[in-house]
């Protein structure tokens, strides 16, 4: 991870490291990014600047590549394979060419200058560097905010069963009391406590699917068909009342069988066949492709909804977000880290015309092909 001190995304003020044997060249250079700000550290020889070549104590590499002793080629292999800095090297070349830039970038560095230096070409160059640095840091602060999420919900996992049973003992017993209060009562006071109901349910399910994300995965895998699976979950589905004007198709092979734990498998199969009826308003089109190819199994659950827009083919597996009123950011998110338990992958992939394809990947080892069909615990 590349650790870097915050830039001010108006004007980048930023530690440069700048390295180049003719000493009045560097002068000058280093002249041009001080007058922007910048703090420069610069050298006419590696040992000079090498003990400030760290990931997280500068922002941008500029290097000549002919130099004595130390050249820029070496200088790039010690940064970033070395020293393993994600942080931008910059290459000033006096003999540009298309060979001198691709082995520049084959070997890690992020652009190349070529002389006579200006004042243009260096300020756009580590402009673009500086730019890459930002968005570097801006990823692994989504990503430290992501896995302190994960680390939360990890903590609450631990003591997820003995939660769940102190909150839905009182929520059962409040269930049973509003019920027999609306058997007593008359018809308008009783759809008003069937609402009620009707509420605490939603949070018990709520409930329900942030603790099952929350709590560690002890994968009980066991053989089975993945029809059976498939039309287990079809059937749950299609017998919500949002799904009434639903249809389903199924093309998977009948002897097609998973290693896999079914329980948790079925719930992600219930889990995105829910989602494309929502998404098609109860009244649309699902199918489910299962195939086998280059020694995986590639399952394909494709609706003729809105779709998914790019953007968000990532964002929507993440833990709480989602793009529904109602919604969690549960679901999915759980249904990642089931599939990544799994050793496979689930991703949304384009399909032609409307609707959203989410696509199942699973390794060789969650399934076989063949062979007589233990049926599972889920048939």
């Amino acid at each position: 991870m590349i650790r870097i001190r915050s830039l001010a995304p108006a004007h980048i003020m930023a530690r440069i490291v700048l390295l180049d044997d003719e000493a009045r060249l560097l002068q000058t250079l280093a002249r041009f990014l001080e007058q922007q700000g910048h703090t420069v550290v610069r050298g006419t020889r590696w040992s000079e600047v090498e003990a400030h070549v760290h990931p997280g104590r500068f922002e941008v590499l500029v290097s000549d590549i002919v130099m004595p002793e130390v050249d820029g080629l070496k200088v790039l292999r010690e940064v970033v394979e070395g020293r393993q800095c994600l942080e931008p090297v910059i290459l000033i070349t006096g003999e540009p060419s298309l060979q001198t830039a691709s082995e520049a970038v084959r070997r890690g560095a992020f652009d190349y200058i070529s002389k006579p230096v200006t004042k243009d070409k260096l300020l756009e160059a580590v402009a673009r560097g500086l730019r890459h640095v930002q968005l570097l840091r801006e990823r692994d602060q989504a990503r430290q905010s992501e896995m302190q999420v994960l680390r939360n919900l990890a903590a609450l996992g631990e003591s997820a069963s003995v939660l769940s049973h102190e909150i839905r003992t009182p929520i059962t017993s409040l269930r049973h009391a509003l019920r027999a209060v609306g058997d007593k009562l008359g018809i308008d006071d009783r759809v008003l406590v069937e609402e009620f109901v009707g509420n605490l349910n939603k949070i018990e399910r709520l409930l329900g699917q942030t603790l099952s994300f929350a709590k560690p995965l002890h994968l009980q895998r066991q053989d089975s068909v993945l029809a059976v699976l498939v039309e287990h979950a079809v059937r749950e589905v299609a017998a919500l009342p949002a799904a009434g004007r639903m249809s389903f198709d199924q093309h998977v092979e009948p002897g097609l069988r998973l290693h896999v734990d079914p329980q948790l498998f079925g719930e992600v199969l219930t889990n995105v066949l829910r989602n494309a009826v929502e998404a098609c308003n109860g009244a649309g089109h699902v199918q489910v492709d299962a195939t086998c190819l280059g020694g995986r199994l590639q399952l394909d659950i494709a609706d003729d909804g809105p779709g998914v827009p790019a953007h968000l083919a990532e964002e929507i597996f993440k833990p709480f977000r989602s793009s529904k009123e109602y919604g969690t950011g549960i679901g999915l998110a759980f249904c990642r880290k089931v599939i990544e338990s799994h050793g496979g992958a689930i991703i949304v992939v384009q399909k032609e015309g409307a609707g959203a394809c989410f696509r199942i990947d699973l390794p060789p080892t969650s399934f076989v092909t063949g062979g007589p069909a233990a049926q599972g615990a889920m048939q």
